[in-house]
């Protein structure tokens, strides 16, 4: 049975996915005040070491060059350890709120669909369902974003919550319906339970212990899925053009595009420029990006495994 409590066993996988997840979520909660600099100060004097002279808003410091820049600086001369640091928060913030629209969404269709099967109203939803289910969600998500010319949080939570919540429901109409086959639910029904009675205390109970495996895969997909926005471009807020001194002349050039606040998934931006200038910035995100992703994978791979012993 789908709500029967089992172990979980602890194991590798198990303890790196937590370990990867606290530090994270400790990073989310406090990585602003860790910050060395405000991550959007640019640095425009020169730096001075040695023989050595940098001037990080005209040509990036690389990592462990400086001692003040461990993570080195990005394109636009700022800090990407303090950057890194300020963008963890609204990253997980934007990740959490969208898998919540997802349950929220899924969840009570999934349930409902499963057990109404013959009503025309259920008929649509699933054709619905069926039909988000083929759409490539990568691109739906860059097309309606697109739309909003200020793209605000909001829209990132609504677009990704709204077209990402099929997966759920069909997960839960297919146990749903494997529910309702059961004795236990049957004898429900023959002593004349409602069906919604039969849905609160016998159906949704047996879910609860879904949801965190649920959860985990979905805060998986949904990171990778903001990190692929970001890299082509679309990401939290309007993006900025950061001009800075050209070495070669007495004029200006263009550093590379950027939003107001940092957020993992708008660091990874601009890529023709800082595969260049900066190539480091992206794969300090990028490997932070693979490490989230991997730990709720593994915590969500872990907990599976619990539900089908």
């Amino acid at each position: 049975m789908i709500g029967t409590r089992r172990r979980l066993k602890v194991s590798f996988s198990l303890v790196l996915g937590l370990f990867l997840i606290i530090v994270f979520l400790l990073l989310g909660l406090f990585g602003s005040a860790l910050a060395p600099y405000d991550p959007l100060q640019r640095f425009t004097d020169q730096i001075k070491v040695g023989e050595t002279i940098y001037f990080p808003s005209i040509r990036p410091v690389p990592p462990l060059t400086l001692e003040q820049f461990p993570l080195g600086t990005d394109n636009a001369g700022r800090d990407i350890l303090s950057r890194f640091l300020w963008g963890v928060r609204p990253t997980l913030i934007t990740s959490f709120l969208v898998v919540g629209v997802r349950l929220l969404i899924g969840l009570p269709l999934g349930i409902l669909t499963g057990w109404f099967r013959d009503s025309w109203l259920v008929r649509g939803i699933n054709g619905v369902t069926n039909f988000l289910l083929t759409l490539p969600i990568l691109i739906v998500a860059m097309g309606l974003i697109a739309l909003s010319e200020e793209r605000p949080l909001s829209i990132f939570i609504l677009v990704l919550g709204g077209i990402g919540w099929t997966e759920i429901a069909s997960f839960y109409r297919t146990n749903t319906q494997l529910l309702k086959k059961q004795g236990f639910i049957e004898s429900s029904i023959a002593l004349g339970a409602s069906p919604f009675s039969i849905l609160r205390w016998h159906i949704l109970p047996q879910f609860w212990s879904t949801l965190p495996t649920i959860i985990s895969f979905e805060l998986s997909s949904t990171l990778l899925l903001m990190a692929e926005l970001g890299f082509l471009g679309i990401f939290v807020g309007n993006g900025a053009i950061v001009y800075g001194a050209d070495p070669d002349s007495a004029g200006v050039i263009a550093q590379g595009v950027t939003a107001g606040m940092p957020e993992l998934g708008q660091m990874l931006s601009d890529f023709s420029n800082k595969i260049i200038r900066a190539p480091w910035e992206m794969a300090i995100v990028a490997f932070a990006i693979f490490l989230l992703v991997l730990a709720f994978n593994l915590l969500g791979e872990e907990l599976r495994k619990v539900q089908q012993v």
